[in-house]
């Protein structure tokens, strides 16, 4: 029989690529999403869906109740208040918890999807690994850490294993269509020479590393981080992404100054919710003015992981997928 799989966060950017990976392997995927989510993606596929509010412990015990895998992908990205963090990002991760600990039969795995966020960012030009004591400096990051502690706490009773995914990109990745669109206009966000300051991943390439985490016996009771193994400076990673739409086309450039007025007028108009996107003053500072270097060496060595997209080839991806959305 196949594997029997529960997903929190499957109508989210990571949690939808994992369900595609699952299904392709013909795993049986049950999907908790709540009521208000958009869930017309999914519902193309042969996936069970179970609408589940945070606070509904017995209807999210029921979920898990008959699974052999568990991935929590489901959180609270965008800005919030510490309550709505807290209530997202930890209670929650208690309440998959306390389901798996009452499940029927034994979990053989609970992947928690954490965040670089969790850890905090690196001094300059410092690489880190997960050796090094978190210092998360956002609220997010501060809840995505209390979630690992509620992971930690049940981990001597099943089998856990905590990821911490870097910048990752792909399709269905907002940030990453709009960035699509806007060269797509022919216009180029300029930014000026930094070092090398982020470290970045292909969602597949992620989910792969994830399902092989999950079915390792040498990742319980550890934290991990995925990357592509490579080191990026934020004007690097968007010069590359134009040379995939517009190769050696005229472009209009955005210089940095304009590019961070745009993201004042964002958080203004995020604000009046006018707009919804993740975009904003700081995201912006924390991309340009902040160091998140980390390496995944831990992960090759205990199961092997070695990601198959570098930047070219998964912006390449990203862009037929976009352009035959476009098409069709």
């Amino acid at each position: 029989m196949p594997p029997k799989i529960m997903i929190t966060g499957a109508t989210g950017f990571i949690g939808s690529h994992l369900v595609e990976e699952l299904l392709s392997r013909n795993w049986d995927v049950v999907c908790v999403v709540r009521k208000k989510s958009r869930t017309s993606f999914l519902e193309r596929f042969p996936v069970t869906l179970k609408q589940i509010e945070i606070e509904d412990e017995s209807a999210l015990a029921e979920a898990v109740l008959d699974r052999d895998y568990v991935f929590h992908s489901a959180a609270r990205i965008r800005s919030a208040p510490k309550e709505v963090y807290d209530r997202a990002n930890v209670q929650f991760t208690r309440n998959v918890c306390r389901a798996c600990l009452n499940a029927k039969r034994p979990i053989k795995r609970l992947v928690y999807v954490s965040s670089i966020a969790a850890a905090g960012p690196s001094p300059e030009g410092k690489i880190l690994d997960e050796s090094t004591p978190p210092e998360p400096t956002s609220e997010y990051g501060r809840s995505k850490l209390r979630g690992e502690e509620a992971v930690r706490d049940i981990w001597d009773l099943i089998p856990c294993t905590i990821i911490r995914p870097p910048n990752v990109y792909g399709p269905r990745q907002q940030e990453t269509e709009m960035l699509i669109k806007l060269l797509q206009k022919k216009i180029l966000p300029v930014l000026k020479p930094h070092a090398k300051n982020t470290t970045l991943i292909y969602v597949k390439d992620l989910v792969t590393g994830m399902l092989q985490a999950a079915l390792s016996d040498k990742t319980v009771q550890k934290v991990y981080y995925l990357t592509d193994g490579d080191l990026y400076s934020w004007r690097e990673v968007l010069f590359r992404m134009k040379e995939q739409v517009l190769g050696r086309k005229m472009y209009l450039p955005l210089h940095e100054n304009m590019i961070y007025a745009a993201a004042f007028l964002t958080d203004m108009l995020k604000k009046t919710k006018l707009v919804n996107v993740y975009f904003g003053r700081k995201i912006w500072n924390a991309m340009v003015n902040t160091s998140w270097l980390f390496s995944s060496n831990k992960a090759f060595q205990d199961f092997g992981f070695n990601p198959s997209y570098p930047l070219e080839k998964g912006f390449k991806e990203t862009y037929a997928y976009y352009r035959k959305q476009n098409s069709c």
